[in-house]
């Protein structure tokens, strides 16, 4: 498996956000499932996708469900949307699920190119709950907005970072000092795929092999021995 496969988020517990109050809203969704559905929203890059399908998966794995096909894209939004969401809802029940599970990504394409048609789907049918993300909440209207439980995802600093960071070095077999970690974050703003990007190429540039039984080595280690080949003739 490659490296970003293999630390990409597995649960909700892998999530990094920069409030514990919206952590704990997404820990109390993926567990106690509250029954107002959920849209979280904020600039692109915060987890918000990530975490709705880490919520999805949890709740269909205490529901023995073996696969989750109900996510959607408001992009793709045309109007047979419904009838298609309603036919996987329905699925979903007769598969033992005590109320139906959906995605939506971008949801705000909906109330553009669908006006309305997922309030009067909210309404008819309580039996499902969405689980929403849009980076533009000023395009939904109040009217559709109160139908969810509506939560700002903030972008996690380089602090909030290191902890995930931290994870993944020791996974890989890699000795290394949360104060370390620190240093080597102090100047990261990216999101989830840039911090396994950045842990990749630190162990990568020391020439460690990527294997958890491997002889753990430090940073502090790994930094020097590249600093030591640079300015070589390969």
């Amino acid at each position: 498996m490659i490296f970003s496969e293999r630390h990409r988020p597995h649960s909700v517990d892998d999530l990094v956000f920069a409030d514990l109050h919206v952590r704990d809203l997404i820990y109390r969704y993926a567990t106690q499932r509250p029954s107002k559905s959920l849209l979280l929203y904020g600039e692109p890059g915060t987890g918000k996708s990530e975490a709705v399908r880490l919520i999805a998966k949890a709740i269909c794995e205490r529901a023995g469900l073996d696969h989750f096909e109900a996510a959607h894209n408001g992009a793709d939004a045309h109007p047979a949307v419904f009838t298609t969401i309603l036919n996987q809802a329905n699925w979903q029940i007769l598969q033992g699920m005590e109320r139906a599970l959906i995605i939506i990504d971008e949801v705000d394409d909906y109330e553009g190119k669908l006006p309305s048609k997922m309030r009067t789907f909210i309404e008819q049918h309580p039996s499902v709950q969405f689980l929403c993300t849009t980076n533009y909440i000023n395009k939904i209207k109040p009217a559709l907005l109160s139908r969810f439980r509506a939560v700002e995802v903030k972008k996690p600093t380089s602090s909030d970072w290191v902890p995930r960071a931290l994870q993944i070095f020791q996974a890989e077999g890699c000795e290394v000092s949360h104060a370390q970690v620190a240093q080597m974050l102090q100047h990261f703003i990216g999101d989830a795929r840039d911090l396994i990007d950045l842990v990749e190429e630190y162990i990568l540039s020391g020439h460690l092999a990527a294997a958890p039984s491997s002889v753990p080595k430090s940073v502090a280690a790994l930094l020097a021995q590249d600093t030591s080949t640079k300015g070589t003739t390969p």
